[in-house]
């Protein structure tokens, strides 16, 4: 039997994922839209799957989710529960297209608390830990894509504030993939994509190499989304990697697993690997908008 510590996340993320694929269809299904501006039609989709699996994992692990809030704020498990519930909110608001300036400067603002409250301590208390730094960085990611979405949603309005917004994530991400990549290089036997602390599988042919050319990638996307010119090609390209080592790497992983703790494991690197490859989308998504000509409309 499948256990409920993997069957709600995993349903709720399939979910999600299929309800995505229906509503933007058309977006990369379009004839007339070339291939890649298709491909980055999908970012709201993964990003909306990968919420509704964390929301399944705050449902169903409670109370291990709550040994990381901060000790100081009170009603710690009503907190945990919230989180669950703010990432299925806006989950559905981005697969039902509504109101989805609300949910990504909300999504925004929750990746930010995240970072102040729970990863930023530890990077002052120990400067030293690589993980600290990771998830740090990571955590920001997501805060910039969401604002990059929310870019790309008020455009019309405010068209100066979304292309300041749409840059400042640009040269905030091309930094991470910099980062990233030189991770890659200095630790090669953990597990290829955004930086961890778990070895590659050991079915994985040729780990090192897969990492190192990860690596490669990751610093040349990155140096292209520092280059206005080539930022929106860095951008996809680094978002189908992420996409290429989901389905290839951390999808059979799940099948694999020999225990309910490595089935958990490997979700989470579904998950978090699918929502770096959405974020990446959603920020290329911003980038090549403000490539167009500005809206008309108020930049007041």
């Amino acid at each position: 039997m499948i256990s409920p510590l993997i069957f709600w996340p995993a349903a709720l993320g399939l979910g999600f994922l299929a309800a995505g694929l229906w509503t933007y269809r058309r977006d990369f299904l379009s004839e007339s839209a070339p291939a890649r501006v298709r491909f980055v039609a999908l970012g709201p989709v993964l990003v909306a799957a990968s919420l509704a699996t964390f929301a399944g994992e705050h449902f169903t692990e409670a109370t291990t989710f709550v040994t990381l809030v901060p000790k100081w704020l009170p009603a710690r498990l009503f907190i945990t529960y919230f989180v669950g519930v703010a990432h299925l909110a806006a989950a559905l608001s981005f697969v039902a297209r509504r109101y989805i300036r609300w949910s990504a400067i909300f999504v925004a603002l929750l990746f930010a608390l995240i970072v102040l409250l729970l990863w930023l301590p530890g990077v002052v208390a120990r400067p030293g830990a690589r993980m600290a730094w990771i998830v740090a960085v990571r955590e920001t990611t997501f805060s910039m894509g969401a604002l990059a979405l929310f870019s790309t949603a008020v455009r019309d309005r405010w068209p100066t504030r979304a292309s300041t917004l749409a840059a400042v994530a640009r040269v905030w991400t091309g930094m991470v993939l910099i980062f990233y990549g030189i991770e890659h290089f200095i630790h090669p036997e953990y597990s290829p994509g955004v930086p961890d602390t778990q070895v590659t599988a050991s079915w994985v042919p040729l780990p090192l190499v897969l990492a190192y050319l990860t690596g490669i990638l990751l610093i040349a996307f990155g140096i292209a989304m520092l280059v206005r010119k080539y930022a929106s090609s860095g951008g996809t390209f680094a978002g189908l990697l992420m996409l290429l080592l989901t389905l290839v790497l951390y999808v059979p992983q799940l099948f694999l697993a020999g225990s309910v703790s490595e089935e958990i494991t490997a979700i989470n690197f579904v998950a978090d690997t699918l929502l770096f490859a959405g974020t990446m989308l959603l920020i290329t998504k911003a980038i090549l908008d403000s490539e167009q000509q500005p809206a008309a409309g108020t930049t007041a």
